[in-house]
């Protein structure tokens, strides 16, 4: 990767297309979800809140993606039946010009600090909003009421405070939850009102949702711009209400009553601002659909089974999580590899197998560099008793330029030496340059044999600098 530019680049192209793979995964969970309780559903979407960040962000650590990429041996791989777990797969290059790089980092971080300081500006004025407030006499007819909430939602004690600067029930505060009320919604609520208001605020304290939803908030920052995660965002909402609606209709109201007091209360707040980054029973981003999940009467599921269906909607999530990660993409800078023009050609190093044979040699090793990156490598291998040599033939997955220096990674499937398992090898090797048409090829590291020493194992030494000759 290439400084900064390479970093914000290889997270905006991994996030471009693996958050639409999470958040179709969750729509998918959520079908099987319909009938589960809304709670059920808003851990699902949670999770998928936390694979859209996480996902992208494991893309800047996969192998490859540092400056000095795994690179190769050269020992000719020696095929077996014998396979060890593959290694990860290496990411895909994905080439920039540098301006472009710089102008996209530069573009990327301004909007991540506008929407930093948009969150940060509107945390300031809750906590704000919070202050002005003063603590809520709450009228004698009322204190049944709110302890009869406080006892069916296991809540404690809770601050009840009134804002003249609301025009609904809200809950704010992420270590201390309060619950705002405009100055005389009680004394002018009816009871099913206070009820339900009340009920849902408290039940959002019980679930500490408030400081979930800022903790959501702050980590969705950095895929923001994405449109599936105001998708992601928008059900986050929604799964949360709907959650602190079904408490208040567990334990304090019935269907018909909690529906009407909730389109009462909407119409009094109709037409008024509501307060940014504070949670509301009459919340009209979400109230229409709150609306019909009240309201529904077909079978619901019961808690085992729901918990079961959760566990597979889970699972299905890491399931395609797990195969988004497996493909990623790595932007290289254009340039940052160097000319590659001095080494075009087909290079190749012969070797005299017997010395018996006087000066005869077979071809051992080609590599074909051709203008437009693509570099290939063949190695011969040669059985007793003659015939054509087998081939095996390697791309080179990524290179870079040091001067008269081209050092180059390939990546053997079944690589292995003798009397050895096969397995992956991840190869680096350089090819420098002599003057003319003559080359020296080297092998510089084998990740296979590096395994093997590690594990205490014999290993042959690596094999020597070979001369290469450009052909005509």
């Amino acid at each position: 990767m290439n400084g900064i530019e390479g970093i914000v680049l290889t997270f905006l192209l991994n996030a471009l297309w693996q958050i639409p793979a999470v958040v179709g995964a969750g729509l998918l969970g959520a079908r099987l979800l319909r009938r589960a309780p809304a709670r059920q559903r808003h851990a699902l979407w949670l999770a998928v809140a936390a694979s859209c960040l996480a996902l992208p962000a494991a893309s800047l650590w996969r192998p490859g993606s540092a400056a000095s990429p795994p690179v190769v041996s050269a020992s000719a791989p020696q095929p077996t039946d014998a396979v060890p777990a593959p290694a990860a797969p290496a990411p895909r290059p994905a080439r920039y010009a540098p301006a472009t790089g710089a102008a996209v980092a530069a573009g990327y971080a301004l909007l991540l600090l506008l929407q930093g300081f948009r969150l940060a500006r509107a945390w300031r004025r809750t906590l704000s909003l919070a202050r002005r407030a003063r603590p809520l006499d709450v009228p004698q007819r009322a204190v049944p009421l709110v302890a009869r909430c406080r006892q069916a939602l296991g809540v404690g004690p809770v601050a009840l405070l009134a804002s003249g600067e609301v025009a609904g029930p809200v809950t704010l505060g992420a270590l201390r939850p309060s619950i705002l009320l405009p100055t005389r919604f009680l004394d002018e609520a009816s009871p099913d009102e206070a009820l339900s208001a009340l009920g849902h605020e408290m039940a959002h304290v019980r679930r500490r949702d408030y400081a979930a939803n800022l903790l959501c908030e702050a980590l969705l920052l950095p895929v923001a711009f994405h449109p599936a995660v105001r998708l992601v965002r928008r059900r986050l909402a929604e799964t949360r209400e709907m959650a602190c609606d079904e408490a208040v209709l567990e334990t304090l109201l019935g269907r018909r009553s909690y529906a009407r007091s909730l389109l009462s209360l909407a119409a009094g707040a109709a037409g008024l601002p509501r307060p940014t980054h504070t949670l509301g029973v009459v919340d009209a981003h979400t109230l229409e659909v709150r609306m019909k999940r009240i309201l529904e009467s077909g079978p619901r599921l019961g808690a085992r089974r729901a918990r079961a269906l959760l566990g597979a909607a889970l699972l299905l999530l890491a399931g395609i999580a797990l195969a988004a990660s497996g493909v990623t993409v790595r932007a290289v800078a254009a340039d940052a590899r160097g000319d590659l023009r001095p080494f075009v050609g087909t290079w190749s190093a012969d070797w005299a197998p017997d010395p018996k044979d006087g000066d005869k040699k077979v071809r051992v090793l080609d590599l074909e560099v051709h203008p437009d990156g693509r570099i290939v490598e063949t190695w011969y291998k040669y059985l007793k008793g003659g015939g054509a040599p087998q081939k095996l033939v390697v791309p080179v997955t990524d290179y870079a330029i040091e001067g008269r220096t081209l050092k180059f990674n390939v990546r053997v499937e079944k690589f292995a030496l003798p009397d050895k398992p096969a397995g992956t090898a991840e190869l680096r090797e350089s090819l420098e340059l002599q003057g003319g048409d003559d080359a020296v090829w080297r092998s510089l590291s084998n990740s296979y044999v590096d395994a093997l020493k590690k594990r205490g194992e014999p290993v042959p030494p690596p094999p020597p600098p070979t001369p290469m000759k450009r052909q005509p």
